[in-house]
């Protein structure tokens, strides 16, 4: 829980002034690179690259989509082959998996983000971080029928105190950091996860997250407990991040000599 003057200051800033016209949502690499940190590239475009963008097996790949579709992977490509530029990593077909996550260069970890007004992805060959996760979301409060699927009972009742449209609101956040979060963990345990399966600690004063509860155990679960996230509403967008760190790392920042590039922590 946050003092009631923080509350209160976070809740003014989810307010818009009514005098303050509507801005169309758009996204700077700056903004999701800080909340990573220095040792991941990121590349952001607002969606309107099509096939041109797009080596040939990429394009055979994405053939029979829709228009949209096809704007969203392509768009997506152009920027991981900016990031992947910035690593020292030559231009290559990112063709996804079978189960349509993105297939990497070898020692490459990353993740890609797209909503209707922008596409961004997030790469990094640093050896302490183990993973990474990026969504984004239109800034708008989540449907009331969808908060139960979404939200487990634990993270509806941190929202009970909060009336529209701050409780549609802060629900987007919570949905946004679970996609950060699955994003994050899938490379790691190639397995897919329900919302109930994941409770998620919010700090609204701080703009972070971590794992409150999950329901898995063993490995690779006792390690992706350690996952920590970022939230930022900006520009008409939700954007969230999500990072696993070595060991090594977490334990030098709890020391005091380091501090994750996610931090602070969720």
């Amino acid at each position: 829980m946050i003092g009631k003057g923080l509350q209160a200051e976070f809740i003014r800033k989810l307010q818009r002034p009514p005098s303050e016209p509507p801005r169309p949502p758009s996204l700077a690499s700056s903004t999701v690179r800080a909340m990573f940190g220095p040792d991941v590239a990121v590349a952001t475009e607002s969606p309107h690259r099509g096939g041109d963008a797009l080596f040939p097996d990429e394009q055979s790949y994405i053939a029979g989509a829709c228009e949209r579709r096809r704007v969203e992977f392509g768009t997506a490509r152009f920027c991981a082959r900016r990031a992947l530029a910035e690593l020292g990593v030559a231009p290559c077909a990112l063709v996804p998996d079978p189960d349509r996550s993105p297939r990497w260069p070898e020692n490459i970890r990353g993740t890609i983000a797209h909503s209707r007004h922008a596409c961004a992805a997030a790469l990094t060959k640093a050896p302490h971080i183990l993973g990474i996760g990026l969504d984004l979301e239109e800034d708008t409060p989540l449907e009331p029928d969808l908060e139960a699927i979404i939200c487990t009972t634990t993270e509806r009742s941190w929202l009970d105190p909060f009336g529209p449209p701050e409780r549609g609101l802060l629900g987007k956040v919570i949905f946004c950091a679970k996609e950060a979060f699955y994003k994050c963990q899938y490379p790691i345990s190639r397995k897919f996860l329900d919302f109930s399966d994941v409770t998620l600690s919010i700090d609204l004063a701080q703009g972070t997250f971590r794992i409150a509860d999950l329901s898995r155990a063993g490995a690779p679960w006792d390690r992706l407990r350690d996952v920590t996230g970022q939230f930022r509403r900006q520009n008409g967008l939700v954007i969230a991040t999500a990072m696993l760190a070595s060991q090594a790392l977490r334990r030098k920042d709890r020391l005091g000599h380091g501090a994750l590039p996610a931090k602070p922590t969720g």
